[in-house]
């Protein structure tokens, strides 16, 4: 019984800790992408002006 109870403990240690690394791993990715890729909000405020600025235009 004592057997069965630690090998399973051990799984579940495994398990566990597997989750963690992949939780690290996929922060770390999520990191990577935000320096590769950063979100640019003056870029798509300008966008969003000029637009609403030719749609005034056209409308008028």
């Amino acid at each position: 019984m004592a057997q069965t109870l630690e090998k399973t403990l051990q799984i579940a240690g495994i398990g566990i800790i597997g989750v963690f690394v992949f939780m690290t791993l996929f922060y770390l990715l999520i990191l990577a992408i935000d320096k590769i890729f950063p979100y640019k909000e003056e870029a798509n405020a300008k966008e969003n002006s000029v637009k609403e600025s030719t749609q005034n235009k056209t409308q008028t």
